[in-house]
């Protein structure tokens, strides 16, 4: 496994099965459960098999969960990944409690996993193109996506293509 990736206020680790309880009371808070795509009610033995999905979609390079944790308190705040990576594009998805809502926690991830291609510390092929499904009525994760530099496909989709220079890296 990889080590965590520390940045200034979280830290970046490949989702676990230690994570399950911590990450089923996060996809279960209503104000995350809105907006996410997994049919409620959640249990802990779906939130398990979730993980290892994700485990095993990891290690055929095919996705990636990464938990999000609090360096303060090395509390689980939430999950960003990729998913469905095939051919140099890969579709985003992310989570956060509610109570880390509006303090510049997602984009702080988001940035080193995008713009600064943090997402090279686990997967081995580069990406070009992600893609981002949100619902119109969730007006932060437009803004969010907005603030990072994805645009709007359709009524749903977002895209964000990577710059890149030299041997692969953007500076931002």
């Amino acid at each position: 496994m990889q080590n965590p990736v520390l940045l200034e206020r979280v830290s970046l680790s490949l989702v676990a099965h230690k994570h399950a309880p911590a990450l089923l009371a996060i996809l279960t808070q209503p104000q995350v459960a809105q907006y996410n795509d997994y049919a409620l009610p959640l249990s802990r033995e779906e939130v398990k098999q979730m993980i290892q999905n994700d485990l095993s979609s990891y290690y055929n390079q095919a996705g990636l969960r990464l938990a999000i944790s609090n360096n303060l308190d090395d509390c689980l705040m939430g999950s960003v990944g990729f998913y469905d990576i095939n051919d140099a594009q890969a579709w985003l998805g992310f989570e956060l409690s509610h109570q880390y809502w509006n303090q510049g926690y997602m984009y702080e991830v988001l940035i080193n996993l995008i713009n600064k291609q943090g997402y090279t510390n686990w997967l081995e092929n580069p990406i070009a193109t992600i893609f981002a499904r949100v619902a119109a009525a969730n007006c932060k994760s437009i803004q969010l996506l907005t603030k990072i530099g994805f645009q709007q496909v359709d009524d749903d989709t977002w895209r964000f293509a990577i710059k890149t220079c030299g041997a692969g890296s953007f500076n931002s």
